[in-house]
C-alpha cells in the first residue's frame, strides 16, 4: 500500500471535488470491463450506448464548470444565467477512439475542473447561481453546484452499468475489485504526486500479468 505524507484537503471546495474524483475513479473501474466493440451498441432501441452516455457526461462536466465559474465572476447586476456565447461547445475529440481514449479525455476535463474550482473560500461557496430555467424558483449557490459534479458522474455510471449488463458484461468478483480500486485511486490521485500513482498503476499491471488477467 502506498501512503502519502500530504495533508488532506484543507478547504471545503477541494473536499467536495475529491468526492467527484472518487466517483470518476469508480467509473473508470466499471468501464475497464467494456470491450471497445461494445461502446456503440445500444441496449435497446431509443436508448443510449455507452459512448453516447459518455458524450453527455463529459459535456455536462464542462457545462457545470462554466456555470460555476460564471457564478464566481458575474457582477451583482448581471443575470444568473450563463450567457449563450460562453456555453461550452461539444468537442467530438472528447469521445473519439476506444474506452481508454474516452476515459483519458474525461480525466483531462476533470483535472480542468479541479484546477478552476479547488480552493474556493467560504464567501465564494455561497455565491448565487441558477438551476434550470427559472431564476427565482431555482436559485442555488456554488456549493450546490460543486456537489453536482460527483452526483452526475454517479447517475451515469449507474446508467453505463445497466447498459453493460444488458450487453452481457455482468458483475463478478474481479470486476467488483477493480471498481473498488478505481474509487480508491480516485481519492489517492488528488493528494499524491503523479509518480506515486504511476507506481501504483505499474504494480497493478504487473500483478494482473502475473495471474494472467
Amino acid at each position: 500500500m502506498a501512503v502519502t505524507a500530504l495533508a488532506p484537503d484543507s478547504d471545503e471546495a477541494s473536499r467536495i471535488l475529491t468526492l467527484a474524483q472518487i466517483e470518476f475513479g469508480r467509473l473508470r473501474g466499471l468501464l475497464a470491463a467494456l470491450d471497445d466493440d461494445l461502446l456503440d451498441r445500444a441496449p435497446a432501441e431509443g436508448e443510449w450506448s455507452v459512448r453516447e452516455t459518455m458524450v453527455h457526461a463529459i459535456s455536462v462536466e464542462r457545462s457545470y464548470r462554466a456555470n460555476t465559474q460564471h457564478a464566481l465572476v458575474r457582477g451583482e447586476d448581471d443575470p444568473l444565467r450563463l450567457p449563450a456565447d460562453r456555453r461550452p461547445k461539444p468537442d467530438p475529440a472528447d469521445t473519439a477512439g476506444g474506452v481508454l481514449d474516452i476515459l483519458a479525455s474525461f480525466a483531462t476535463r476533470r483535472a480542468e475542473t479541479d484546477a478552476a474550482l479547488a480552493g474556493l473560500n467560504a464567501a465564494q461557496l455561497v455565491r448565487p447561481s441558477q438551476w434550470g430555467p427559472y431564476e427565482v424558483m431555482h436559485q442555488i449557490d456554488v456549493r450546490f453546484r460543486l456537489h453536482r459534479f460527483a452526483s452526475h458522474i454517479v447517475e451515469h455510471a449507474v446508467q453505463c452499468d445497466k447498459t453493460m449488463e444488458s450487453l452481457g458484461v455482468t458483475l463478478n468478483d474481479p470486476r467488483a475489485v477493480v471498481r473498488a480500486i478505481g474509487a480508491m485511486r480516485g481519492a489517492h490521485e488528488r493528494r499524491s504526486p503523479r509518480a506515486t500513482s504511476d507506481a501504483l498503476d505499474a504494480a497493478l499491471i504487473a500483478r494482473a500479468d502475473a495471474v494472467g488477467v
